[in-house]
């Protein structure tokens, strides 16, 4: 049994009940005013909106009205809901003019069930008023009990209901057919109902509420498409404006259809003056410009220059065709950027803008000449280059100049230790990624040192340091002149010339395993060799000069002179640390002097002590690789691959090492 709470179960009606014929009457008296359940057959929806207005001690013949805005708080509710009234005004019409006659009203309501609107014949509407259903009303299930307006709000579906089906008494001459209104999000935003006297079930009608329900989310679905059009040119128009480059849209004949504000400013031009006019008419542009606008070729960080009312002007530009959905050019896109922006483009996102050039260079040793040279022919291509050297003989200093000296100098440098940086952070170094492509990752995304030096030069010092899985991906962007970033499926062209630097011998990583073998002739196409300064020592006193001069002009001090036996010294001394710890020691040793003449003393003790004994450590090491080598021989009875396996080196690196120590 259905609990049920008391109620007032009497009271006075204006209109009369339904004759007993109506065969919901029973099923209403059972749960309505008894409390009881029913056997008859009855719609859900109905059934749970009786127990609740049971629960909410509704009276089913209360003559009370529900509540009803006026005044200014009618005027209120009809201003939030213009739009939707505007909307529904050419259905609402329609619906009128089709039910003229037949005793039915039409009615719109918004989403809490407040009457908005109430058309149809005089004596529907005076009958209608009589129960209290005018604009401004709630129709509500905890206001008017049952009802199609307040079950199909709650329902959020088209309902019909009829007779008894409704809670309130003096609702059971109606029949009421509701459906919801939705919003392009699929939210309720009101309802429209078509209601008459109950003569029995109207099948038209609630199909045909449904169908204008369903012609008005259309109709709010294209203004609101129309006005996200028109708020997303207003965007798009005051980002064109305040683009810092100069634009320019052309159609196919080349007439200007968009110029922004930066790119009158930089023609000299007035837009109203222009549009529609021939870009070539209006300015006189060079000829490799205006063929790729001809050919709609895609044409990217050039010079090009305008004789513009304005004068004579130079800009970096670029040209990219506009395609349409099917793929045909309908106009292009030409950007002007000024040159000297670009540069510091250049400076600011290649992490190292290349300053030096090959006149930084000092020496006049033959061997360093040669590779100078070398290095200048190579600069004019776009070979890769791979430099090798001990660490500290100048490995970037080179790249720089190389840089320099080819064409892309007006484009980045970017360089990157492949050392220096953590296993797990290389590849995205390198490449980039999309935002959230790992744990840590910036939620915006990064861009890869290879799309920052597109179109310049990419310096991979320390690339022997670089992971075997890393070589393999590095090989196929050099070959496919692609990347893709970390967590996209997008490949992105790349225009870069790549510089390797090493300070180990790769042939020997390539024998240990350590380097891939395919990787090294892809970055080797032009090796240029820096030779140490234990080779070049004809060059000594020229760096020092150079490093003095440079020191002493910082620290507003005297250059001094170096005394017999620090010079002896110098000459004698190895310099594993090479130009970069010979610069460190000029520094000590101008520091301690203080511009006095730099004498031993100044010197680190490791250059003027124990140099004997490192002669005979030096010794030393060689008679000891040289015995265990002959000793691992001669236990494999001269058999080469076990004694290689032996002493875990390549069979090449033990025939290497027997020919060095004179083992035969």
């Amino acid at each position: 049994m259905i609990k049920m709470k008391s109620v007032n179960t009497f009271g006075p009606h204006s209109d009369p009940p339904l004759p007993s014929e109506d065969p919901i009457k029973p099923a209403w008296e059972m749960v309505v005013l008894k409390g009881m359940p029913t056997e008859m057959p009855i719609k859900p929806e109905i059934l749970r909106s009786w127990i609740e207005c049971r629960d909410m001690e509704i009276d089913p013949y209360s003559e009370n009205s529900p509540p009803v805005l006026s005044g200014n708080d009618l005027n209120q509710l009809l201003i939030r809901n213009k739009t939707l009234t505007d909307i529904c005004k050419p259905v609402m019409d329609m619906i009128e003019i089709s039910v003229r006659d037949t005793g039915f009203i039409v009615t719109l309501t918004d989403k809490k069930g407040y009457v908005l609107q109430v058309r149809g014949d005089r004596e529907i509407l005076r009958m209608a008023e009589k129960n209290f259903y005018l604009p401004g009303c709630l129709r509500s299930i905890a206001h008017a009990g049952t009802n199609a307006i307040g079950v199909c709000l709650v329902e959020g579906k088209s309902v019909q209901i009829t007779g008894a089906e409704h809670y309130k008494v003096r609702h059971h001459p109606w029949t009421c057919s509701s459906s919801p209104i939705r919003n392009s999000h699929d939210q309720i935003i009101g309802s429209i109902t078509l209601s008459g006297r109950s003569m029995g079930h109207h099948k038209h009608t609630i199909a045909l509420v449904a169908s204008a329900a369903d012609t008005i989310e259309s109709q709010l679905r294209e203004r609101e498409l129309i006005e996200e059009k028109q708020r997303l040119n207003a965007i798009l128009s005051s980002i064109f404006n305040s683009i810092s480059d100069g634009v320019i849209a052309v159609d196919n004949h080349n007439r200007i259809i968009r110029l922004n504000r930066t790119g009158t400013e930089m023609l000299g031009l007035a837009v109203d003056l222009v549009m529609g006019k021939r870009l070539d008419r209006v300015v006189e542009i060079e000829d490799t410009l205006l063929q790729a606008l001809d050919r709609r070729k895609y044409f990217s960080g050039k010079e090009a220059s305008f004789i513009c009312p304005a004068g004579h002007r130079v800009y970096m530009c670029s040209v990219n065709p506009v395609q349409n959905a099917a793929g045909h050019t309908s106009g292009a896109i030409i950007t002007m950027t000024q040159k000297r922006q670009v540069v510091n483009i250049a400076k600011k996102i290649g992490g190292n803008y290349a300053k030096y050039e090959f006149k930084n260079i000092k020496g006049s040793n033959p061997g360093l000449l040669r590779q100078i040279e070398l290095a200048k022919v190579a600069a004019k291509t776009n070979s890769r280059i791979l430099i090798t050297g001990e660490s500290g003989t100048g490995k970037e200093l080179f790249a720089q100049a190389i840089h320099n000296y080819s064409n892309r100098r007006n484009q980045p440098f970017v360089a990157i230790s492949c050392a220096a940086i953590p296993r797990d952070l290389i590849e995205s170094e390198l490449f980039g990624y999309r935002g959230g492509a790992f744990t840590g990752a910036r939620r915006d995304g990064q861009v890869g040192k290879f799309e920052f030096a597109h179109q310049g030069t990419l310096f991979l010092d320390e690339v022997n340091g670089l992971p075997l899985d890393l070589q393999a991906k590095l090989l196929r962007v050099l070959q496919q002149n692609e990347i893709m970033r970390l967590g996209d499926t997008r490949p992105i062209p790349v225009d870069v010339r790549v510089i390797s630097a090493s300070n180990s011998d790769l042939m020997t990583e390539i024998e240990n395993a350590n380097f891939r073998e395919d990787f090294y002739y892809r970055l080797n196409v032009v090796e240029i060799v820096i030779p140490p300064i234990r080779k070049r020592t004809d060059d000594l006193e020229l760096l020092i000069d150079h490093i003095m001069t440079r020191h002493c002009a910082e620290m507003a001090i005297a250059k001094p002179e170096l005394s017999n036996g620090a010079l002896e010294i110098i000459w004698q001394y190895r310099w594993p640390g090479n130009v970069r710890e010979l610069e460190n020691i000029v520094e000590r040793a101008l520091l301690l002097s203080q511009g006095k003449i730099v004498r031993k003393s100044h010197l680190p003790e490791r250059m003027w002590k124990n140099r004997e004994n490192s002669r005979q450590e030096a010794l030393s090491l060689h008679e000891a690789s040289k015995d265990m080598i002959a000793n691992t021989l001669d236990q494999c009875s001269g058999n080469i691959s076990l004694a290689a396996r032996k002493l875990k080196i390549a069979r090449s690196t033990l025939y290497r090492k027997m020919k060095v120590y004179g083992v035969s």
